[in-house]
């Protein structure tokens, strides 16, 4: 496990949890509580702070996984940068859906960007732009270099 990576995520981590809780305590300030219903469910929940800071972490820790699984392709960087941003539009997505009032929509978007930009963040900064030479190579690409070059 590449221990630079895994710092990194939680010091972006440390720096998110910060951003969504003063996000939460304003949002809850400035548009009262943060309610939504379920998908599948009747009953209107109210969000709760812990909720964001479980969800901050699990977010984190779901980012350090993903930036750790993504070292040996060609170019990590791009690669984590690209699936964290289609993974923060399709979030962004879902309280439009389950929101009770478009401002808890707006503000659980507000919360995950919060969340997001020092996560990635941090993580992008220690992934390489260009695999590193001596990265082992994914399976079957030697195979596949030398068939195109002609080498058995």
């Amino acid at each position: 496990m590449n221990s630079s990576v895994v710092k990194a995520g939680g010091i972006g981590i440390a720096v998110a949890l910060v951003l969504v809780i003063v996000g939460f305590l304003v949002a809850d300030a400035v548009s009262g509580p943060l309610t939504v219903t379920m998908p599948g469910s009747d009953s209107v929940e109210q969000i709760s702070i812990a909720q964001v800071v479980v969800f901050t972490v699990l977010g984190g820790v779901a980012g350090i996984g993903l930036a750790l699984a993504v070292r040996r392709l060609r170019r990590p960087r791009a690669a984590f940068v690209a699936v964290c941003a289609v993974a923060l539009l399709l979030y962004g997505i879902m309280p439009f859906s389950a929101a009770e009032a478009t401002s808890t929509a707006i503000w659980l978007n507000v919360l995950h960007v919060a969340a997001a930009v020092p996560i990635v963040g941090s993580l992008a900064r220690q992934l390489p732009g260009e695999q590193m030479r001596d990265a082992e190579p994914l399976p079957g690409s030697i195979r596949r270099a030398r068939s195109m070059t002609g080498e058995r």
